[in-house]
């Protein structure tokens, strides 16, 4: 365990400590279900102070390798970090970017309102700048870790009803079996863009950390829009997935 830093190494101690640990859980030598050391006595061995491991653990809680029990200890909780899968090829939701069974997800609502539309919105969901649209903002969370922020639209004099209901899981859910919407395509727009100090700290980043910025427009088959979606992903934590079709081999060649 004294191997586990090397202190003439410029990478910051509670990282290398981190990534140890991830090391030994991923080898079985630290069990599902097994308690980790405690904070003082990895402290003492790798000859280190306990605010390092500290550090260090709090890198495996954001991985969702360990979970901290309240005066019990360090728990191991599962052999690989969450990495969610966001595909592209089809419309899904924040539940479907996961493969494992035992996620905790779950939804905060930050914000839920009537407001005016910007000229940016009222274009995208055909609206007069008179009209008002709905606007929720919520945190997409898996196992107490903050992974999406997500700020949504909707016309007013159709989906006014969001206001007064208890929005969870999935939206394209609700507008599908509540409103009898036909959800027929999305134009999805990505790009990478760092994050405001507001949305780092709902996120529980630094404003150094890049975001995935998403902007989603979902139409009826009737070419509607229904939903004007905003959402920040986590650089450091989600991947995206597209699945292409067969190499087009007349593109950049003029035809005979």
């Amino acid at each position: 365990m004294k191997n586990a830093i090397d202190k003439s190494n410029p990478i910051p101690l509670y990282i290398q400590l981190g990534n140890w640990l991830e090391m030994m859980i991923k080898a079985d030598s630290f069990k599902v279900g097994s308690m980790l050391p405690s904070e003082n006595e990895l402290a003492t061995v790798v000859e280190v102070n306990r605010n390092t491991v500290r550090h260090a653990i709090t890198l495996l809680i954001q991985k969702g390798l360990v979970e901290k029990k309240k005066g019990v200890g360090t728990f191991v909780k599962r052999k690989l970090p969450i990495y969610p899968v966001r595909k592209l090829n089809r419309m899904t939701s924040f539940v479907d970017d996961f493969e494992m069974d035992n996620v905790e997800i779950e939804d905060r609502i930050l914000l839920k309102e009537k407001v005016p539309v910007t000229p940016d919105i009222a274009e995208k969901l055909f609206l007069t700048p008179q009209e008002f649209a709905v606007k929720i903002e919520r945190l997409r969370i898996a196992d107490k870790l903050p992974l999406v922020l997500e700020i949504q639209y909707y016309r007013f004099s159709s989906f006014g009803r969001l206001l007064e209901m208890d929005i969870k899981g999935s939206m394209y859910k609700i507008l599908t079996t509540i409103f009898d919407v036909d959800l027929d395509h999305s134009v999805q727009t990505i790009r990478a863009v760092y994050p405001t100090e507001d949305i780092a700290d709902k996120l529980h980043i630094t404003p150094s950390i890049p975001c995935i910025f998403l902007e989603s427009l979902a139409y009826t088959e009737e070419g509607l829009c229904i939903e004007v979606l905003h959402s920040f992903y986590r650089g450091d934590r989600y991947l995206f997935k597209v699945e292409t079709g067969e190499y087009y081999r007349g593109i950049g060649t003029a035809e005979k």
